[in-house]
């Protein structure tokens, strides 16, 4: 009984904790009418090969990214960019949902 309830304050902490602000690459996601995302990096939009080319480097010096959703991006845009990075190896995103428009 105490192990449960030593769990469940646990599980309390942990979903209270507010994660630290990470300094790190801002990627913009970008969603367009045609169901297709672009992604965007210092207001350059990159291609498929320059994106793996970012997150290689990103992944090998442990660069944190951050993932801005602009208001009417969508959401399976945000995990597609969020999968190929981590097929890139880049294991620590912070996803922002910045609320303003493209």
């Amino acid at each position: 009984m105490i192990t449960a309830a030593f769990l469940a304050f646990a599980l309390l902490q942990s979903a209270a904790a507010v994660p630290p602000e990470v300094e790190g690459e801002e990627i913009v996601i970008v969603a367009s009418r045609s169901g297709k995302c672009q992604v965007k990096l210092a207001d350059r939009t990159l291609s498929s090969r320059q994106l793996a080319a970012h997150a290689g480097k990103w992944a090998a010096e442990g660069t944190p990214v951050r993932v801005i959703r602009p208001r009417g991006a969508n959401y399976l845009c945000m995990a597609r960019i969020a999968f190929r990075l981590g097929d890139h190896g880049v294991r620590l995103i912070q996803f922002v949902d910045r609320g303003e428009q493209p």
